[in-house]
């Protein structure tokens, strides 16, 4: 039989919660995923991570700057850019088109539900640059088959086709839904490989 100490701590059985500035980040990221900027409030995220508008206000100034801090294209990334190369155009694409509507590392929703304003907009291009562009410029620099194009002007025009397909899916193209999945996905897979590997 073990003795322990009266005052002796109590083993803990569940892990301590997140604390409280990343807890604001999680809840605020679930919010505008779900939501729209305007309609995502400071009192709504504080009543989501049990704190006051006081606290949020204390750790990020403002909405803008937290939502700055929300946006992360990482899981995004490695989505779109896994596998082995000569098959990045197909992962790319069929990720795009599976990928939930509603997915925070969506570049398509998170655009969509951004305020507009300079400094939000200022806050995801970076984010789209150093989440993405560069992640794939690296990897044709690395692994393309032919030198040419830059890597990055590359990168930029093959982030803009699944971009634009992505848009397309979820707001462009009422008529999207009725096209044949597989010859989209054979024909924007070929596009997007073609533009990765480039030319001599």
């Amino acid at each position: 039989m073990s003795h322990r100490p009266k005052n002796a701590a109590e083993p803990q059985s569940e892990s301590p919660p997140p604390d409280t500035r990343e807890r604001i980040l999680e809840c605020s990221q679930r919010l505008f995923s779900r939501d729209t900027y305007v309609n995502v409030s400071l009192r709504d995220i504080a009543a989501e991570a049990q704190v006051s508008v006081a606290l949020i206000v204390k750790h990020f100034q403002n909405k803008q700057t937290l939502f700055a801090r929300t946006v992360d294209f990482t899981a995004s990334s490695s989505h779109l850019f896994a596998g082995p190369f000569d098959q990045l155009g197909r992962t790319a694409v069929v990720e795009t088109l599976t990928a939930p509507h509603t997915a925070h590392y969506s570049m398509a929703r998170t655009i969509s539900v951004a305020s507009g304003d300079d400094g939000t907009l200022s806050a995801i291009g970076k984010k789209i640059r150093t989440d993405l562009l560069e992640v794939l410029a690296r990897r044709i620099r690395e692994e393309a088959p032919h030198p040419n194009p830059s890597p990055e002007l590359r990168a930029q025009s093959a982030l803009s086709l699944i971009l634009g397909l992505s848009l397309m899916r979820r707001f462009g193209d009422s008529e999207f839904q009725v096209l044949d999945p597989v010859a989209v996905e054979e024909h924007y897979a070929a596009i997007f490989q073609s533009i990765i590997d480039g030319a001599d």
